[in-house]
């Protein structure tokens, strides 16, 4: 090996992140990205959220292991949030690498000055992403008339017009422009690498990295709660975790409860997450009759204490968006039911081997595979196995912080040959 080479594989790379806040599961995964020889700089808003992060989102007061700048949110003149002092601080710490999210990556497009200044310093830029309900390139009636669009309140939008095909196709200019200054894409699920490929991103520099909370600490809990664990419940249990939001579609679920109580009286449902939508779902359990088998929990975030709920339920169902809690309630050896989430439950949820998926916003659907599975508890059992070794195996803390430090690694070589 080189000497270059040499000093390249034992240089502490830097890399600063945006984010738009700092939910409890970001600061564990970074964490493990420090742990692992990464010296890791974050830039957030000022307040400690920003507007790209959704109603109800837990943001902990909490201690960094890391540097964590703040920077004033505000508006570019594209509308879109920007972080304010960000080509500033880049001067200041020179990292190797950048990595920006949406919206942030629109400032790559609209500050020529930034971008600027990124290639001065050889600072490689990476673009952390899921590309939901993104069309690729050229490509963008076709995949709308086969893909309706979901917007915010869970809705299909089934006839695009005009308008919403010429505001894509605005999106697919400004794609075009960041994908190509970019270093690569870190996709937080695989088979998502066709939409950058299409923009002239190769496919060696696209790293699917996945997402994982912190499973040391939900297994710990869950390790804590096994010995105790109550094996006669009373009662067929299903659990939702998430922010009661409508794109979460909780109310599909307590819909599908009400279509099985006949046939399972004993059916309950605990739906643990609080949010705007909390009395809108609770007035629906009781105009369906199904307020005695529906509890709100509200919001609970300490792992025993999630792990409890989760450990005392037999089946997890997520009938709209999501993701991590996917991984939580795997982690506590729960089957899982879904929909179409945000490609990551791809990655965690095989059919008929630890869950079942069900067609999107079909509730007779949803509330067969429930019955399926609820009538079931061989199958319960054994798919709550396979789901706890998915986790272990394959999406935990430290597959996901290995694929990081990797591919920042990969970045950090092509890098220094620019220098």
């Amino acid at each position: 090996m080189a000497n270059n080479e040499l000093d390249v594989a034992d240089k502490r790379i830097k890399v600063l992140f945006t984010f738009g806040g700092m939910p409890h599961y970001l600061t564990a995964l970074l964490k493990n990205i420090q742990r692992k020889g990464i010296d890791v700089l974050v830039a957030l808003p000022d307040k400690g959220k920003g507007r790209s992060i959704g109603a109800g989102v837990y943001i902990p007061d909490e201690e960094f292991e890391f540097k964590v700048f703040h920077l004033t949110e505000c508006s570019g003149w594209y509308r879109k949030p920007m972080l304010k002092g960000l080509k500033k601080l880049i001067v200041q710490e020179r990292p190797d690498i950048l990595v920006f999210i949406w919206p942030y990556i629109l400032q790559l497009v609209f500050d020529p000055f930034l971008y600027r200044t990124l290639r001065k310093l050889n600072v490689s830029i990476l673009l952390r992403e899921i590309p939901f309900q993104v069309p690729p390139k050229g490509s963008i009636a076709e995949y709308f008339r086969h893909n309706p669009y979901m917007t915010e309140n869970g809705t299909y939008l089934k006839n695009p017009g005009i308008f919403f095909l010429l505001w894509q196709y605005v999106l697919s200019v400004i794609r075009s422009i960041y994908y190509k200054r970019v270093a690569g894409v870190l996709h937080y699920a695989e088979g998502k690498g066709n939409i950058p490929i299409s923009y002239g991103v190769p496919a060696d520099r696209i790293w699917p990295t996945l997402n994982s909370p912190d499973t040391v600490v939900l297994t710990e809990a869950y390790e804590a709660l096994k010995t105790a664990e109550n094996n006669a419940r009373n009662g067929r249990k299903i659990i939702h975790v998430g922010r009661l939001v409508p794109w979460k579609k909780t109310d599909l679920l307590i819909r599908a409860v009400s279509l099985l109580i006949k046939e399972i009286p004993d059916i309950s449902l605990v739906i643990v997450g609080d949010g705007p939508q909390r009395e809108e779902l609770e007035n629906l359990a009781k105009e369906l009759g199904v307020e005695n088998n529906v509890k709100f929990a509200g919001a609970v975030y300490k792992p025993l204490e999630l792990g409890k709920y989760l450990m005392d339920a037999d089946i997890y169902v997520l009938a709209g968006m999501g993701g991590l809690s996917i991984n939580e309630a795997m982690a506590f050896g729960k089957p899982v039911i879904c929909s179409v989430c945000d490609g990551t439950e791809k990655d965690l949820v095989t059919d008929s081997v630890n869950g079942y998926f069900f067609r999107p916003n079909d509730v007779y659907d949803l509330a067969n595979k429930m019955r399926q599975l609820i009538l079931d508890p061989e199958r319960i059992r054994s798919m709550g196995e396979e789901s706890r070794k998915i986790i272990r195996e394959k999406v935990n803390i430290d597959t996901v912080s290995d694929r990081f430090v990797e591919a920042f690694r990969k970045v950090n070589a092509i890098r220094s040959t620019k220098k």
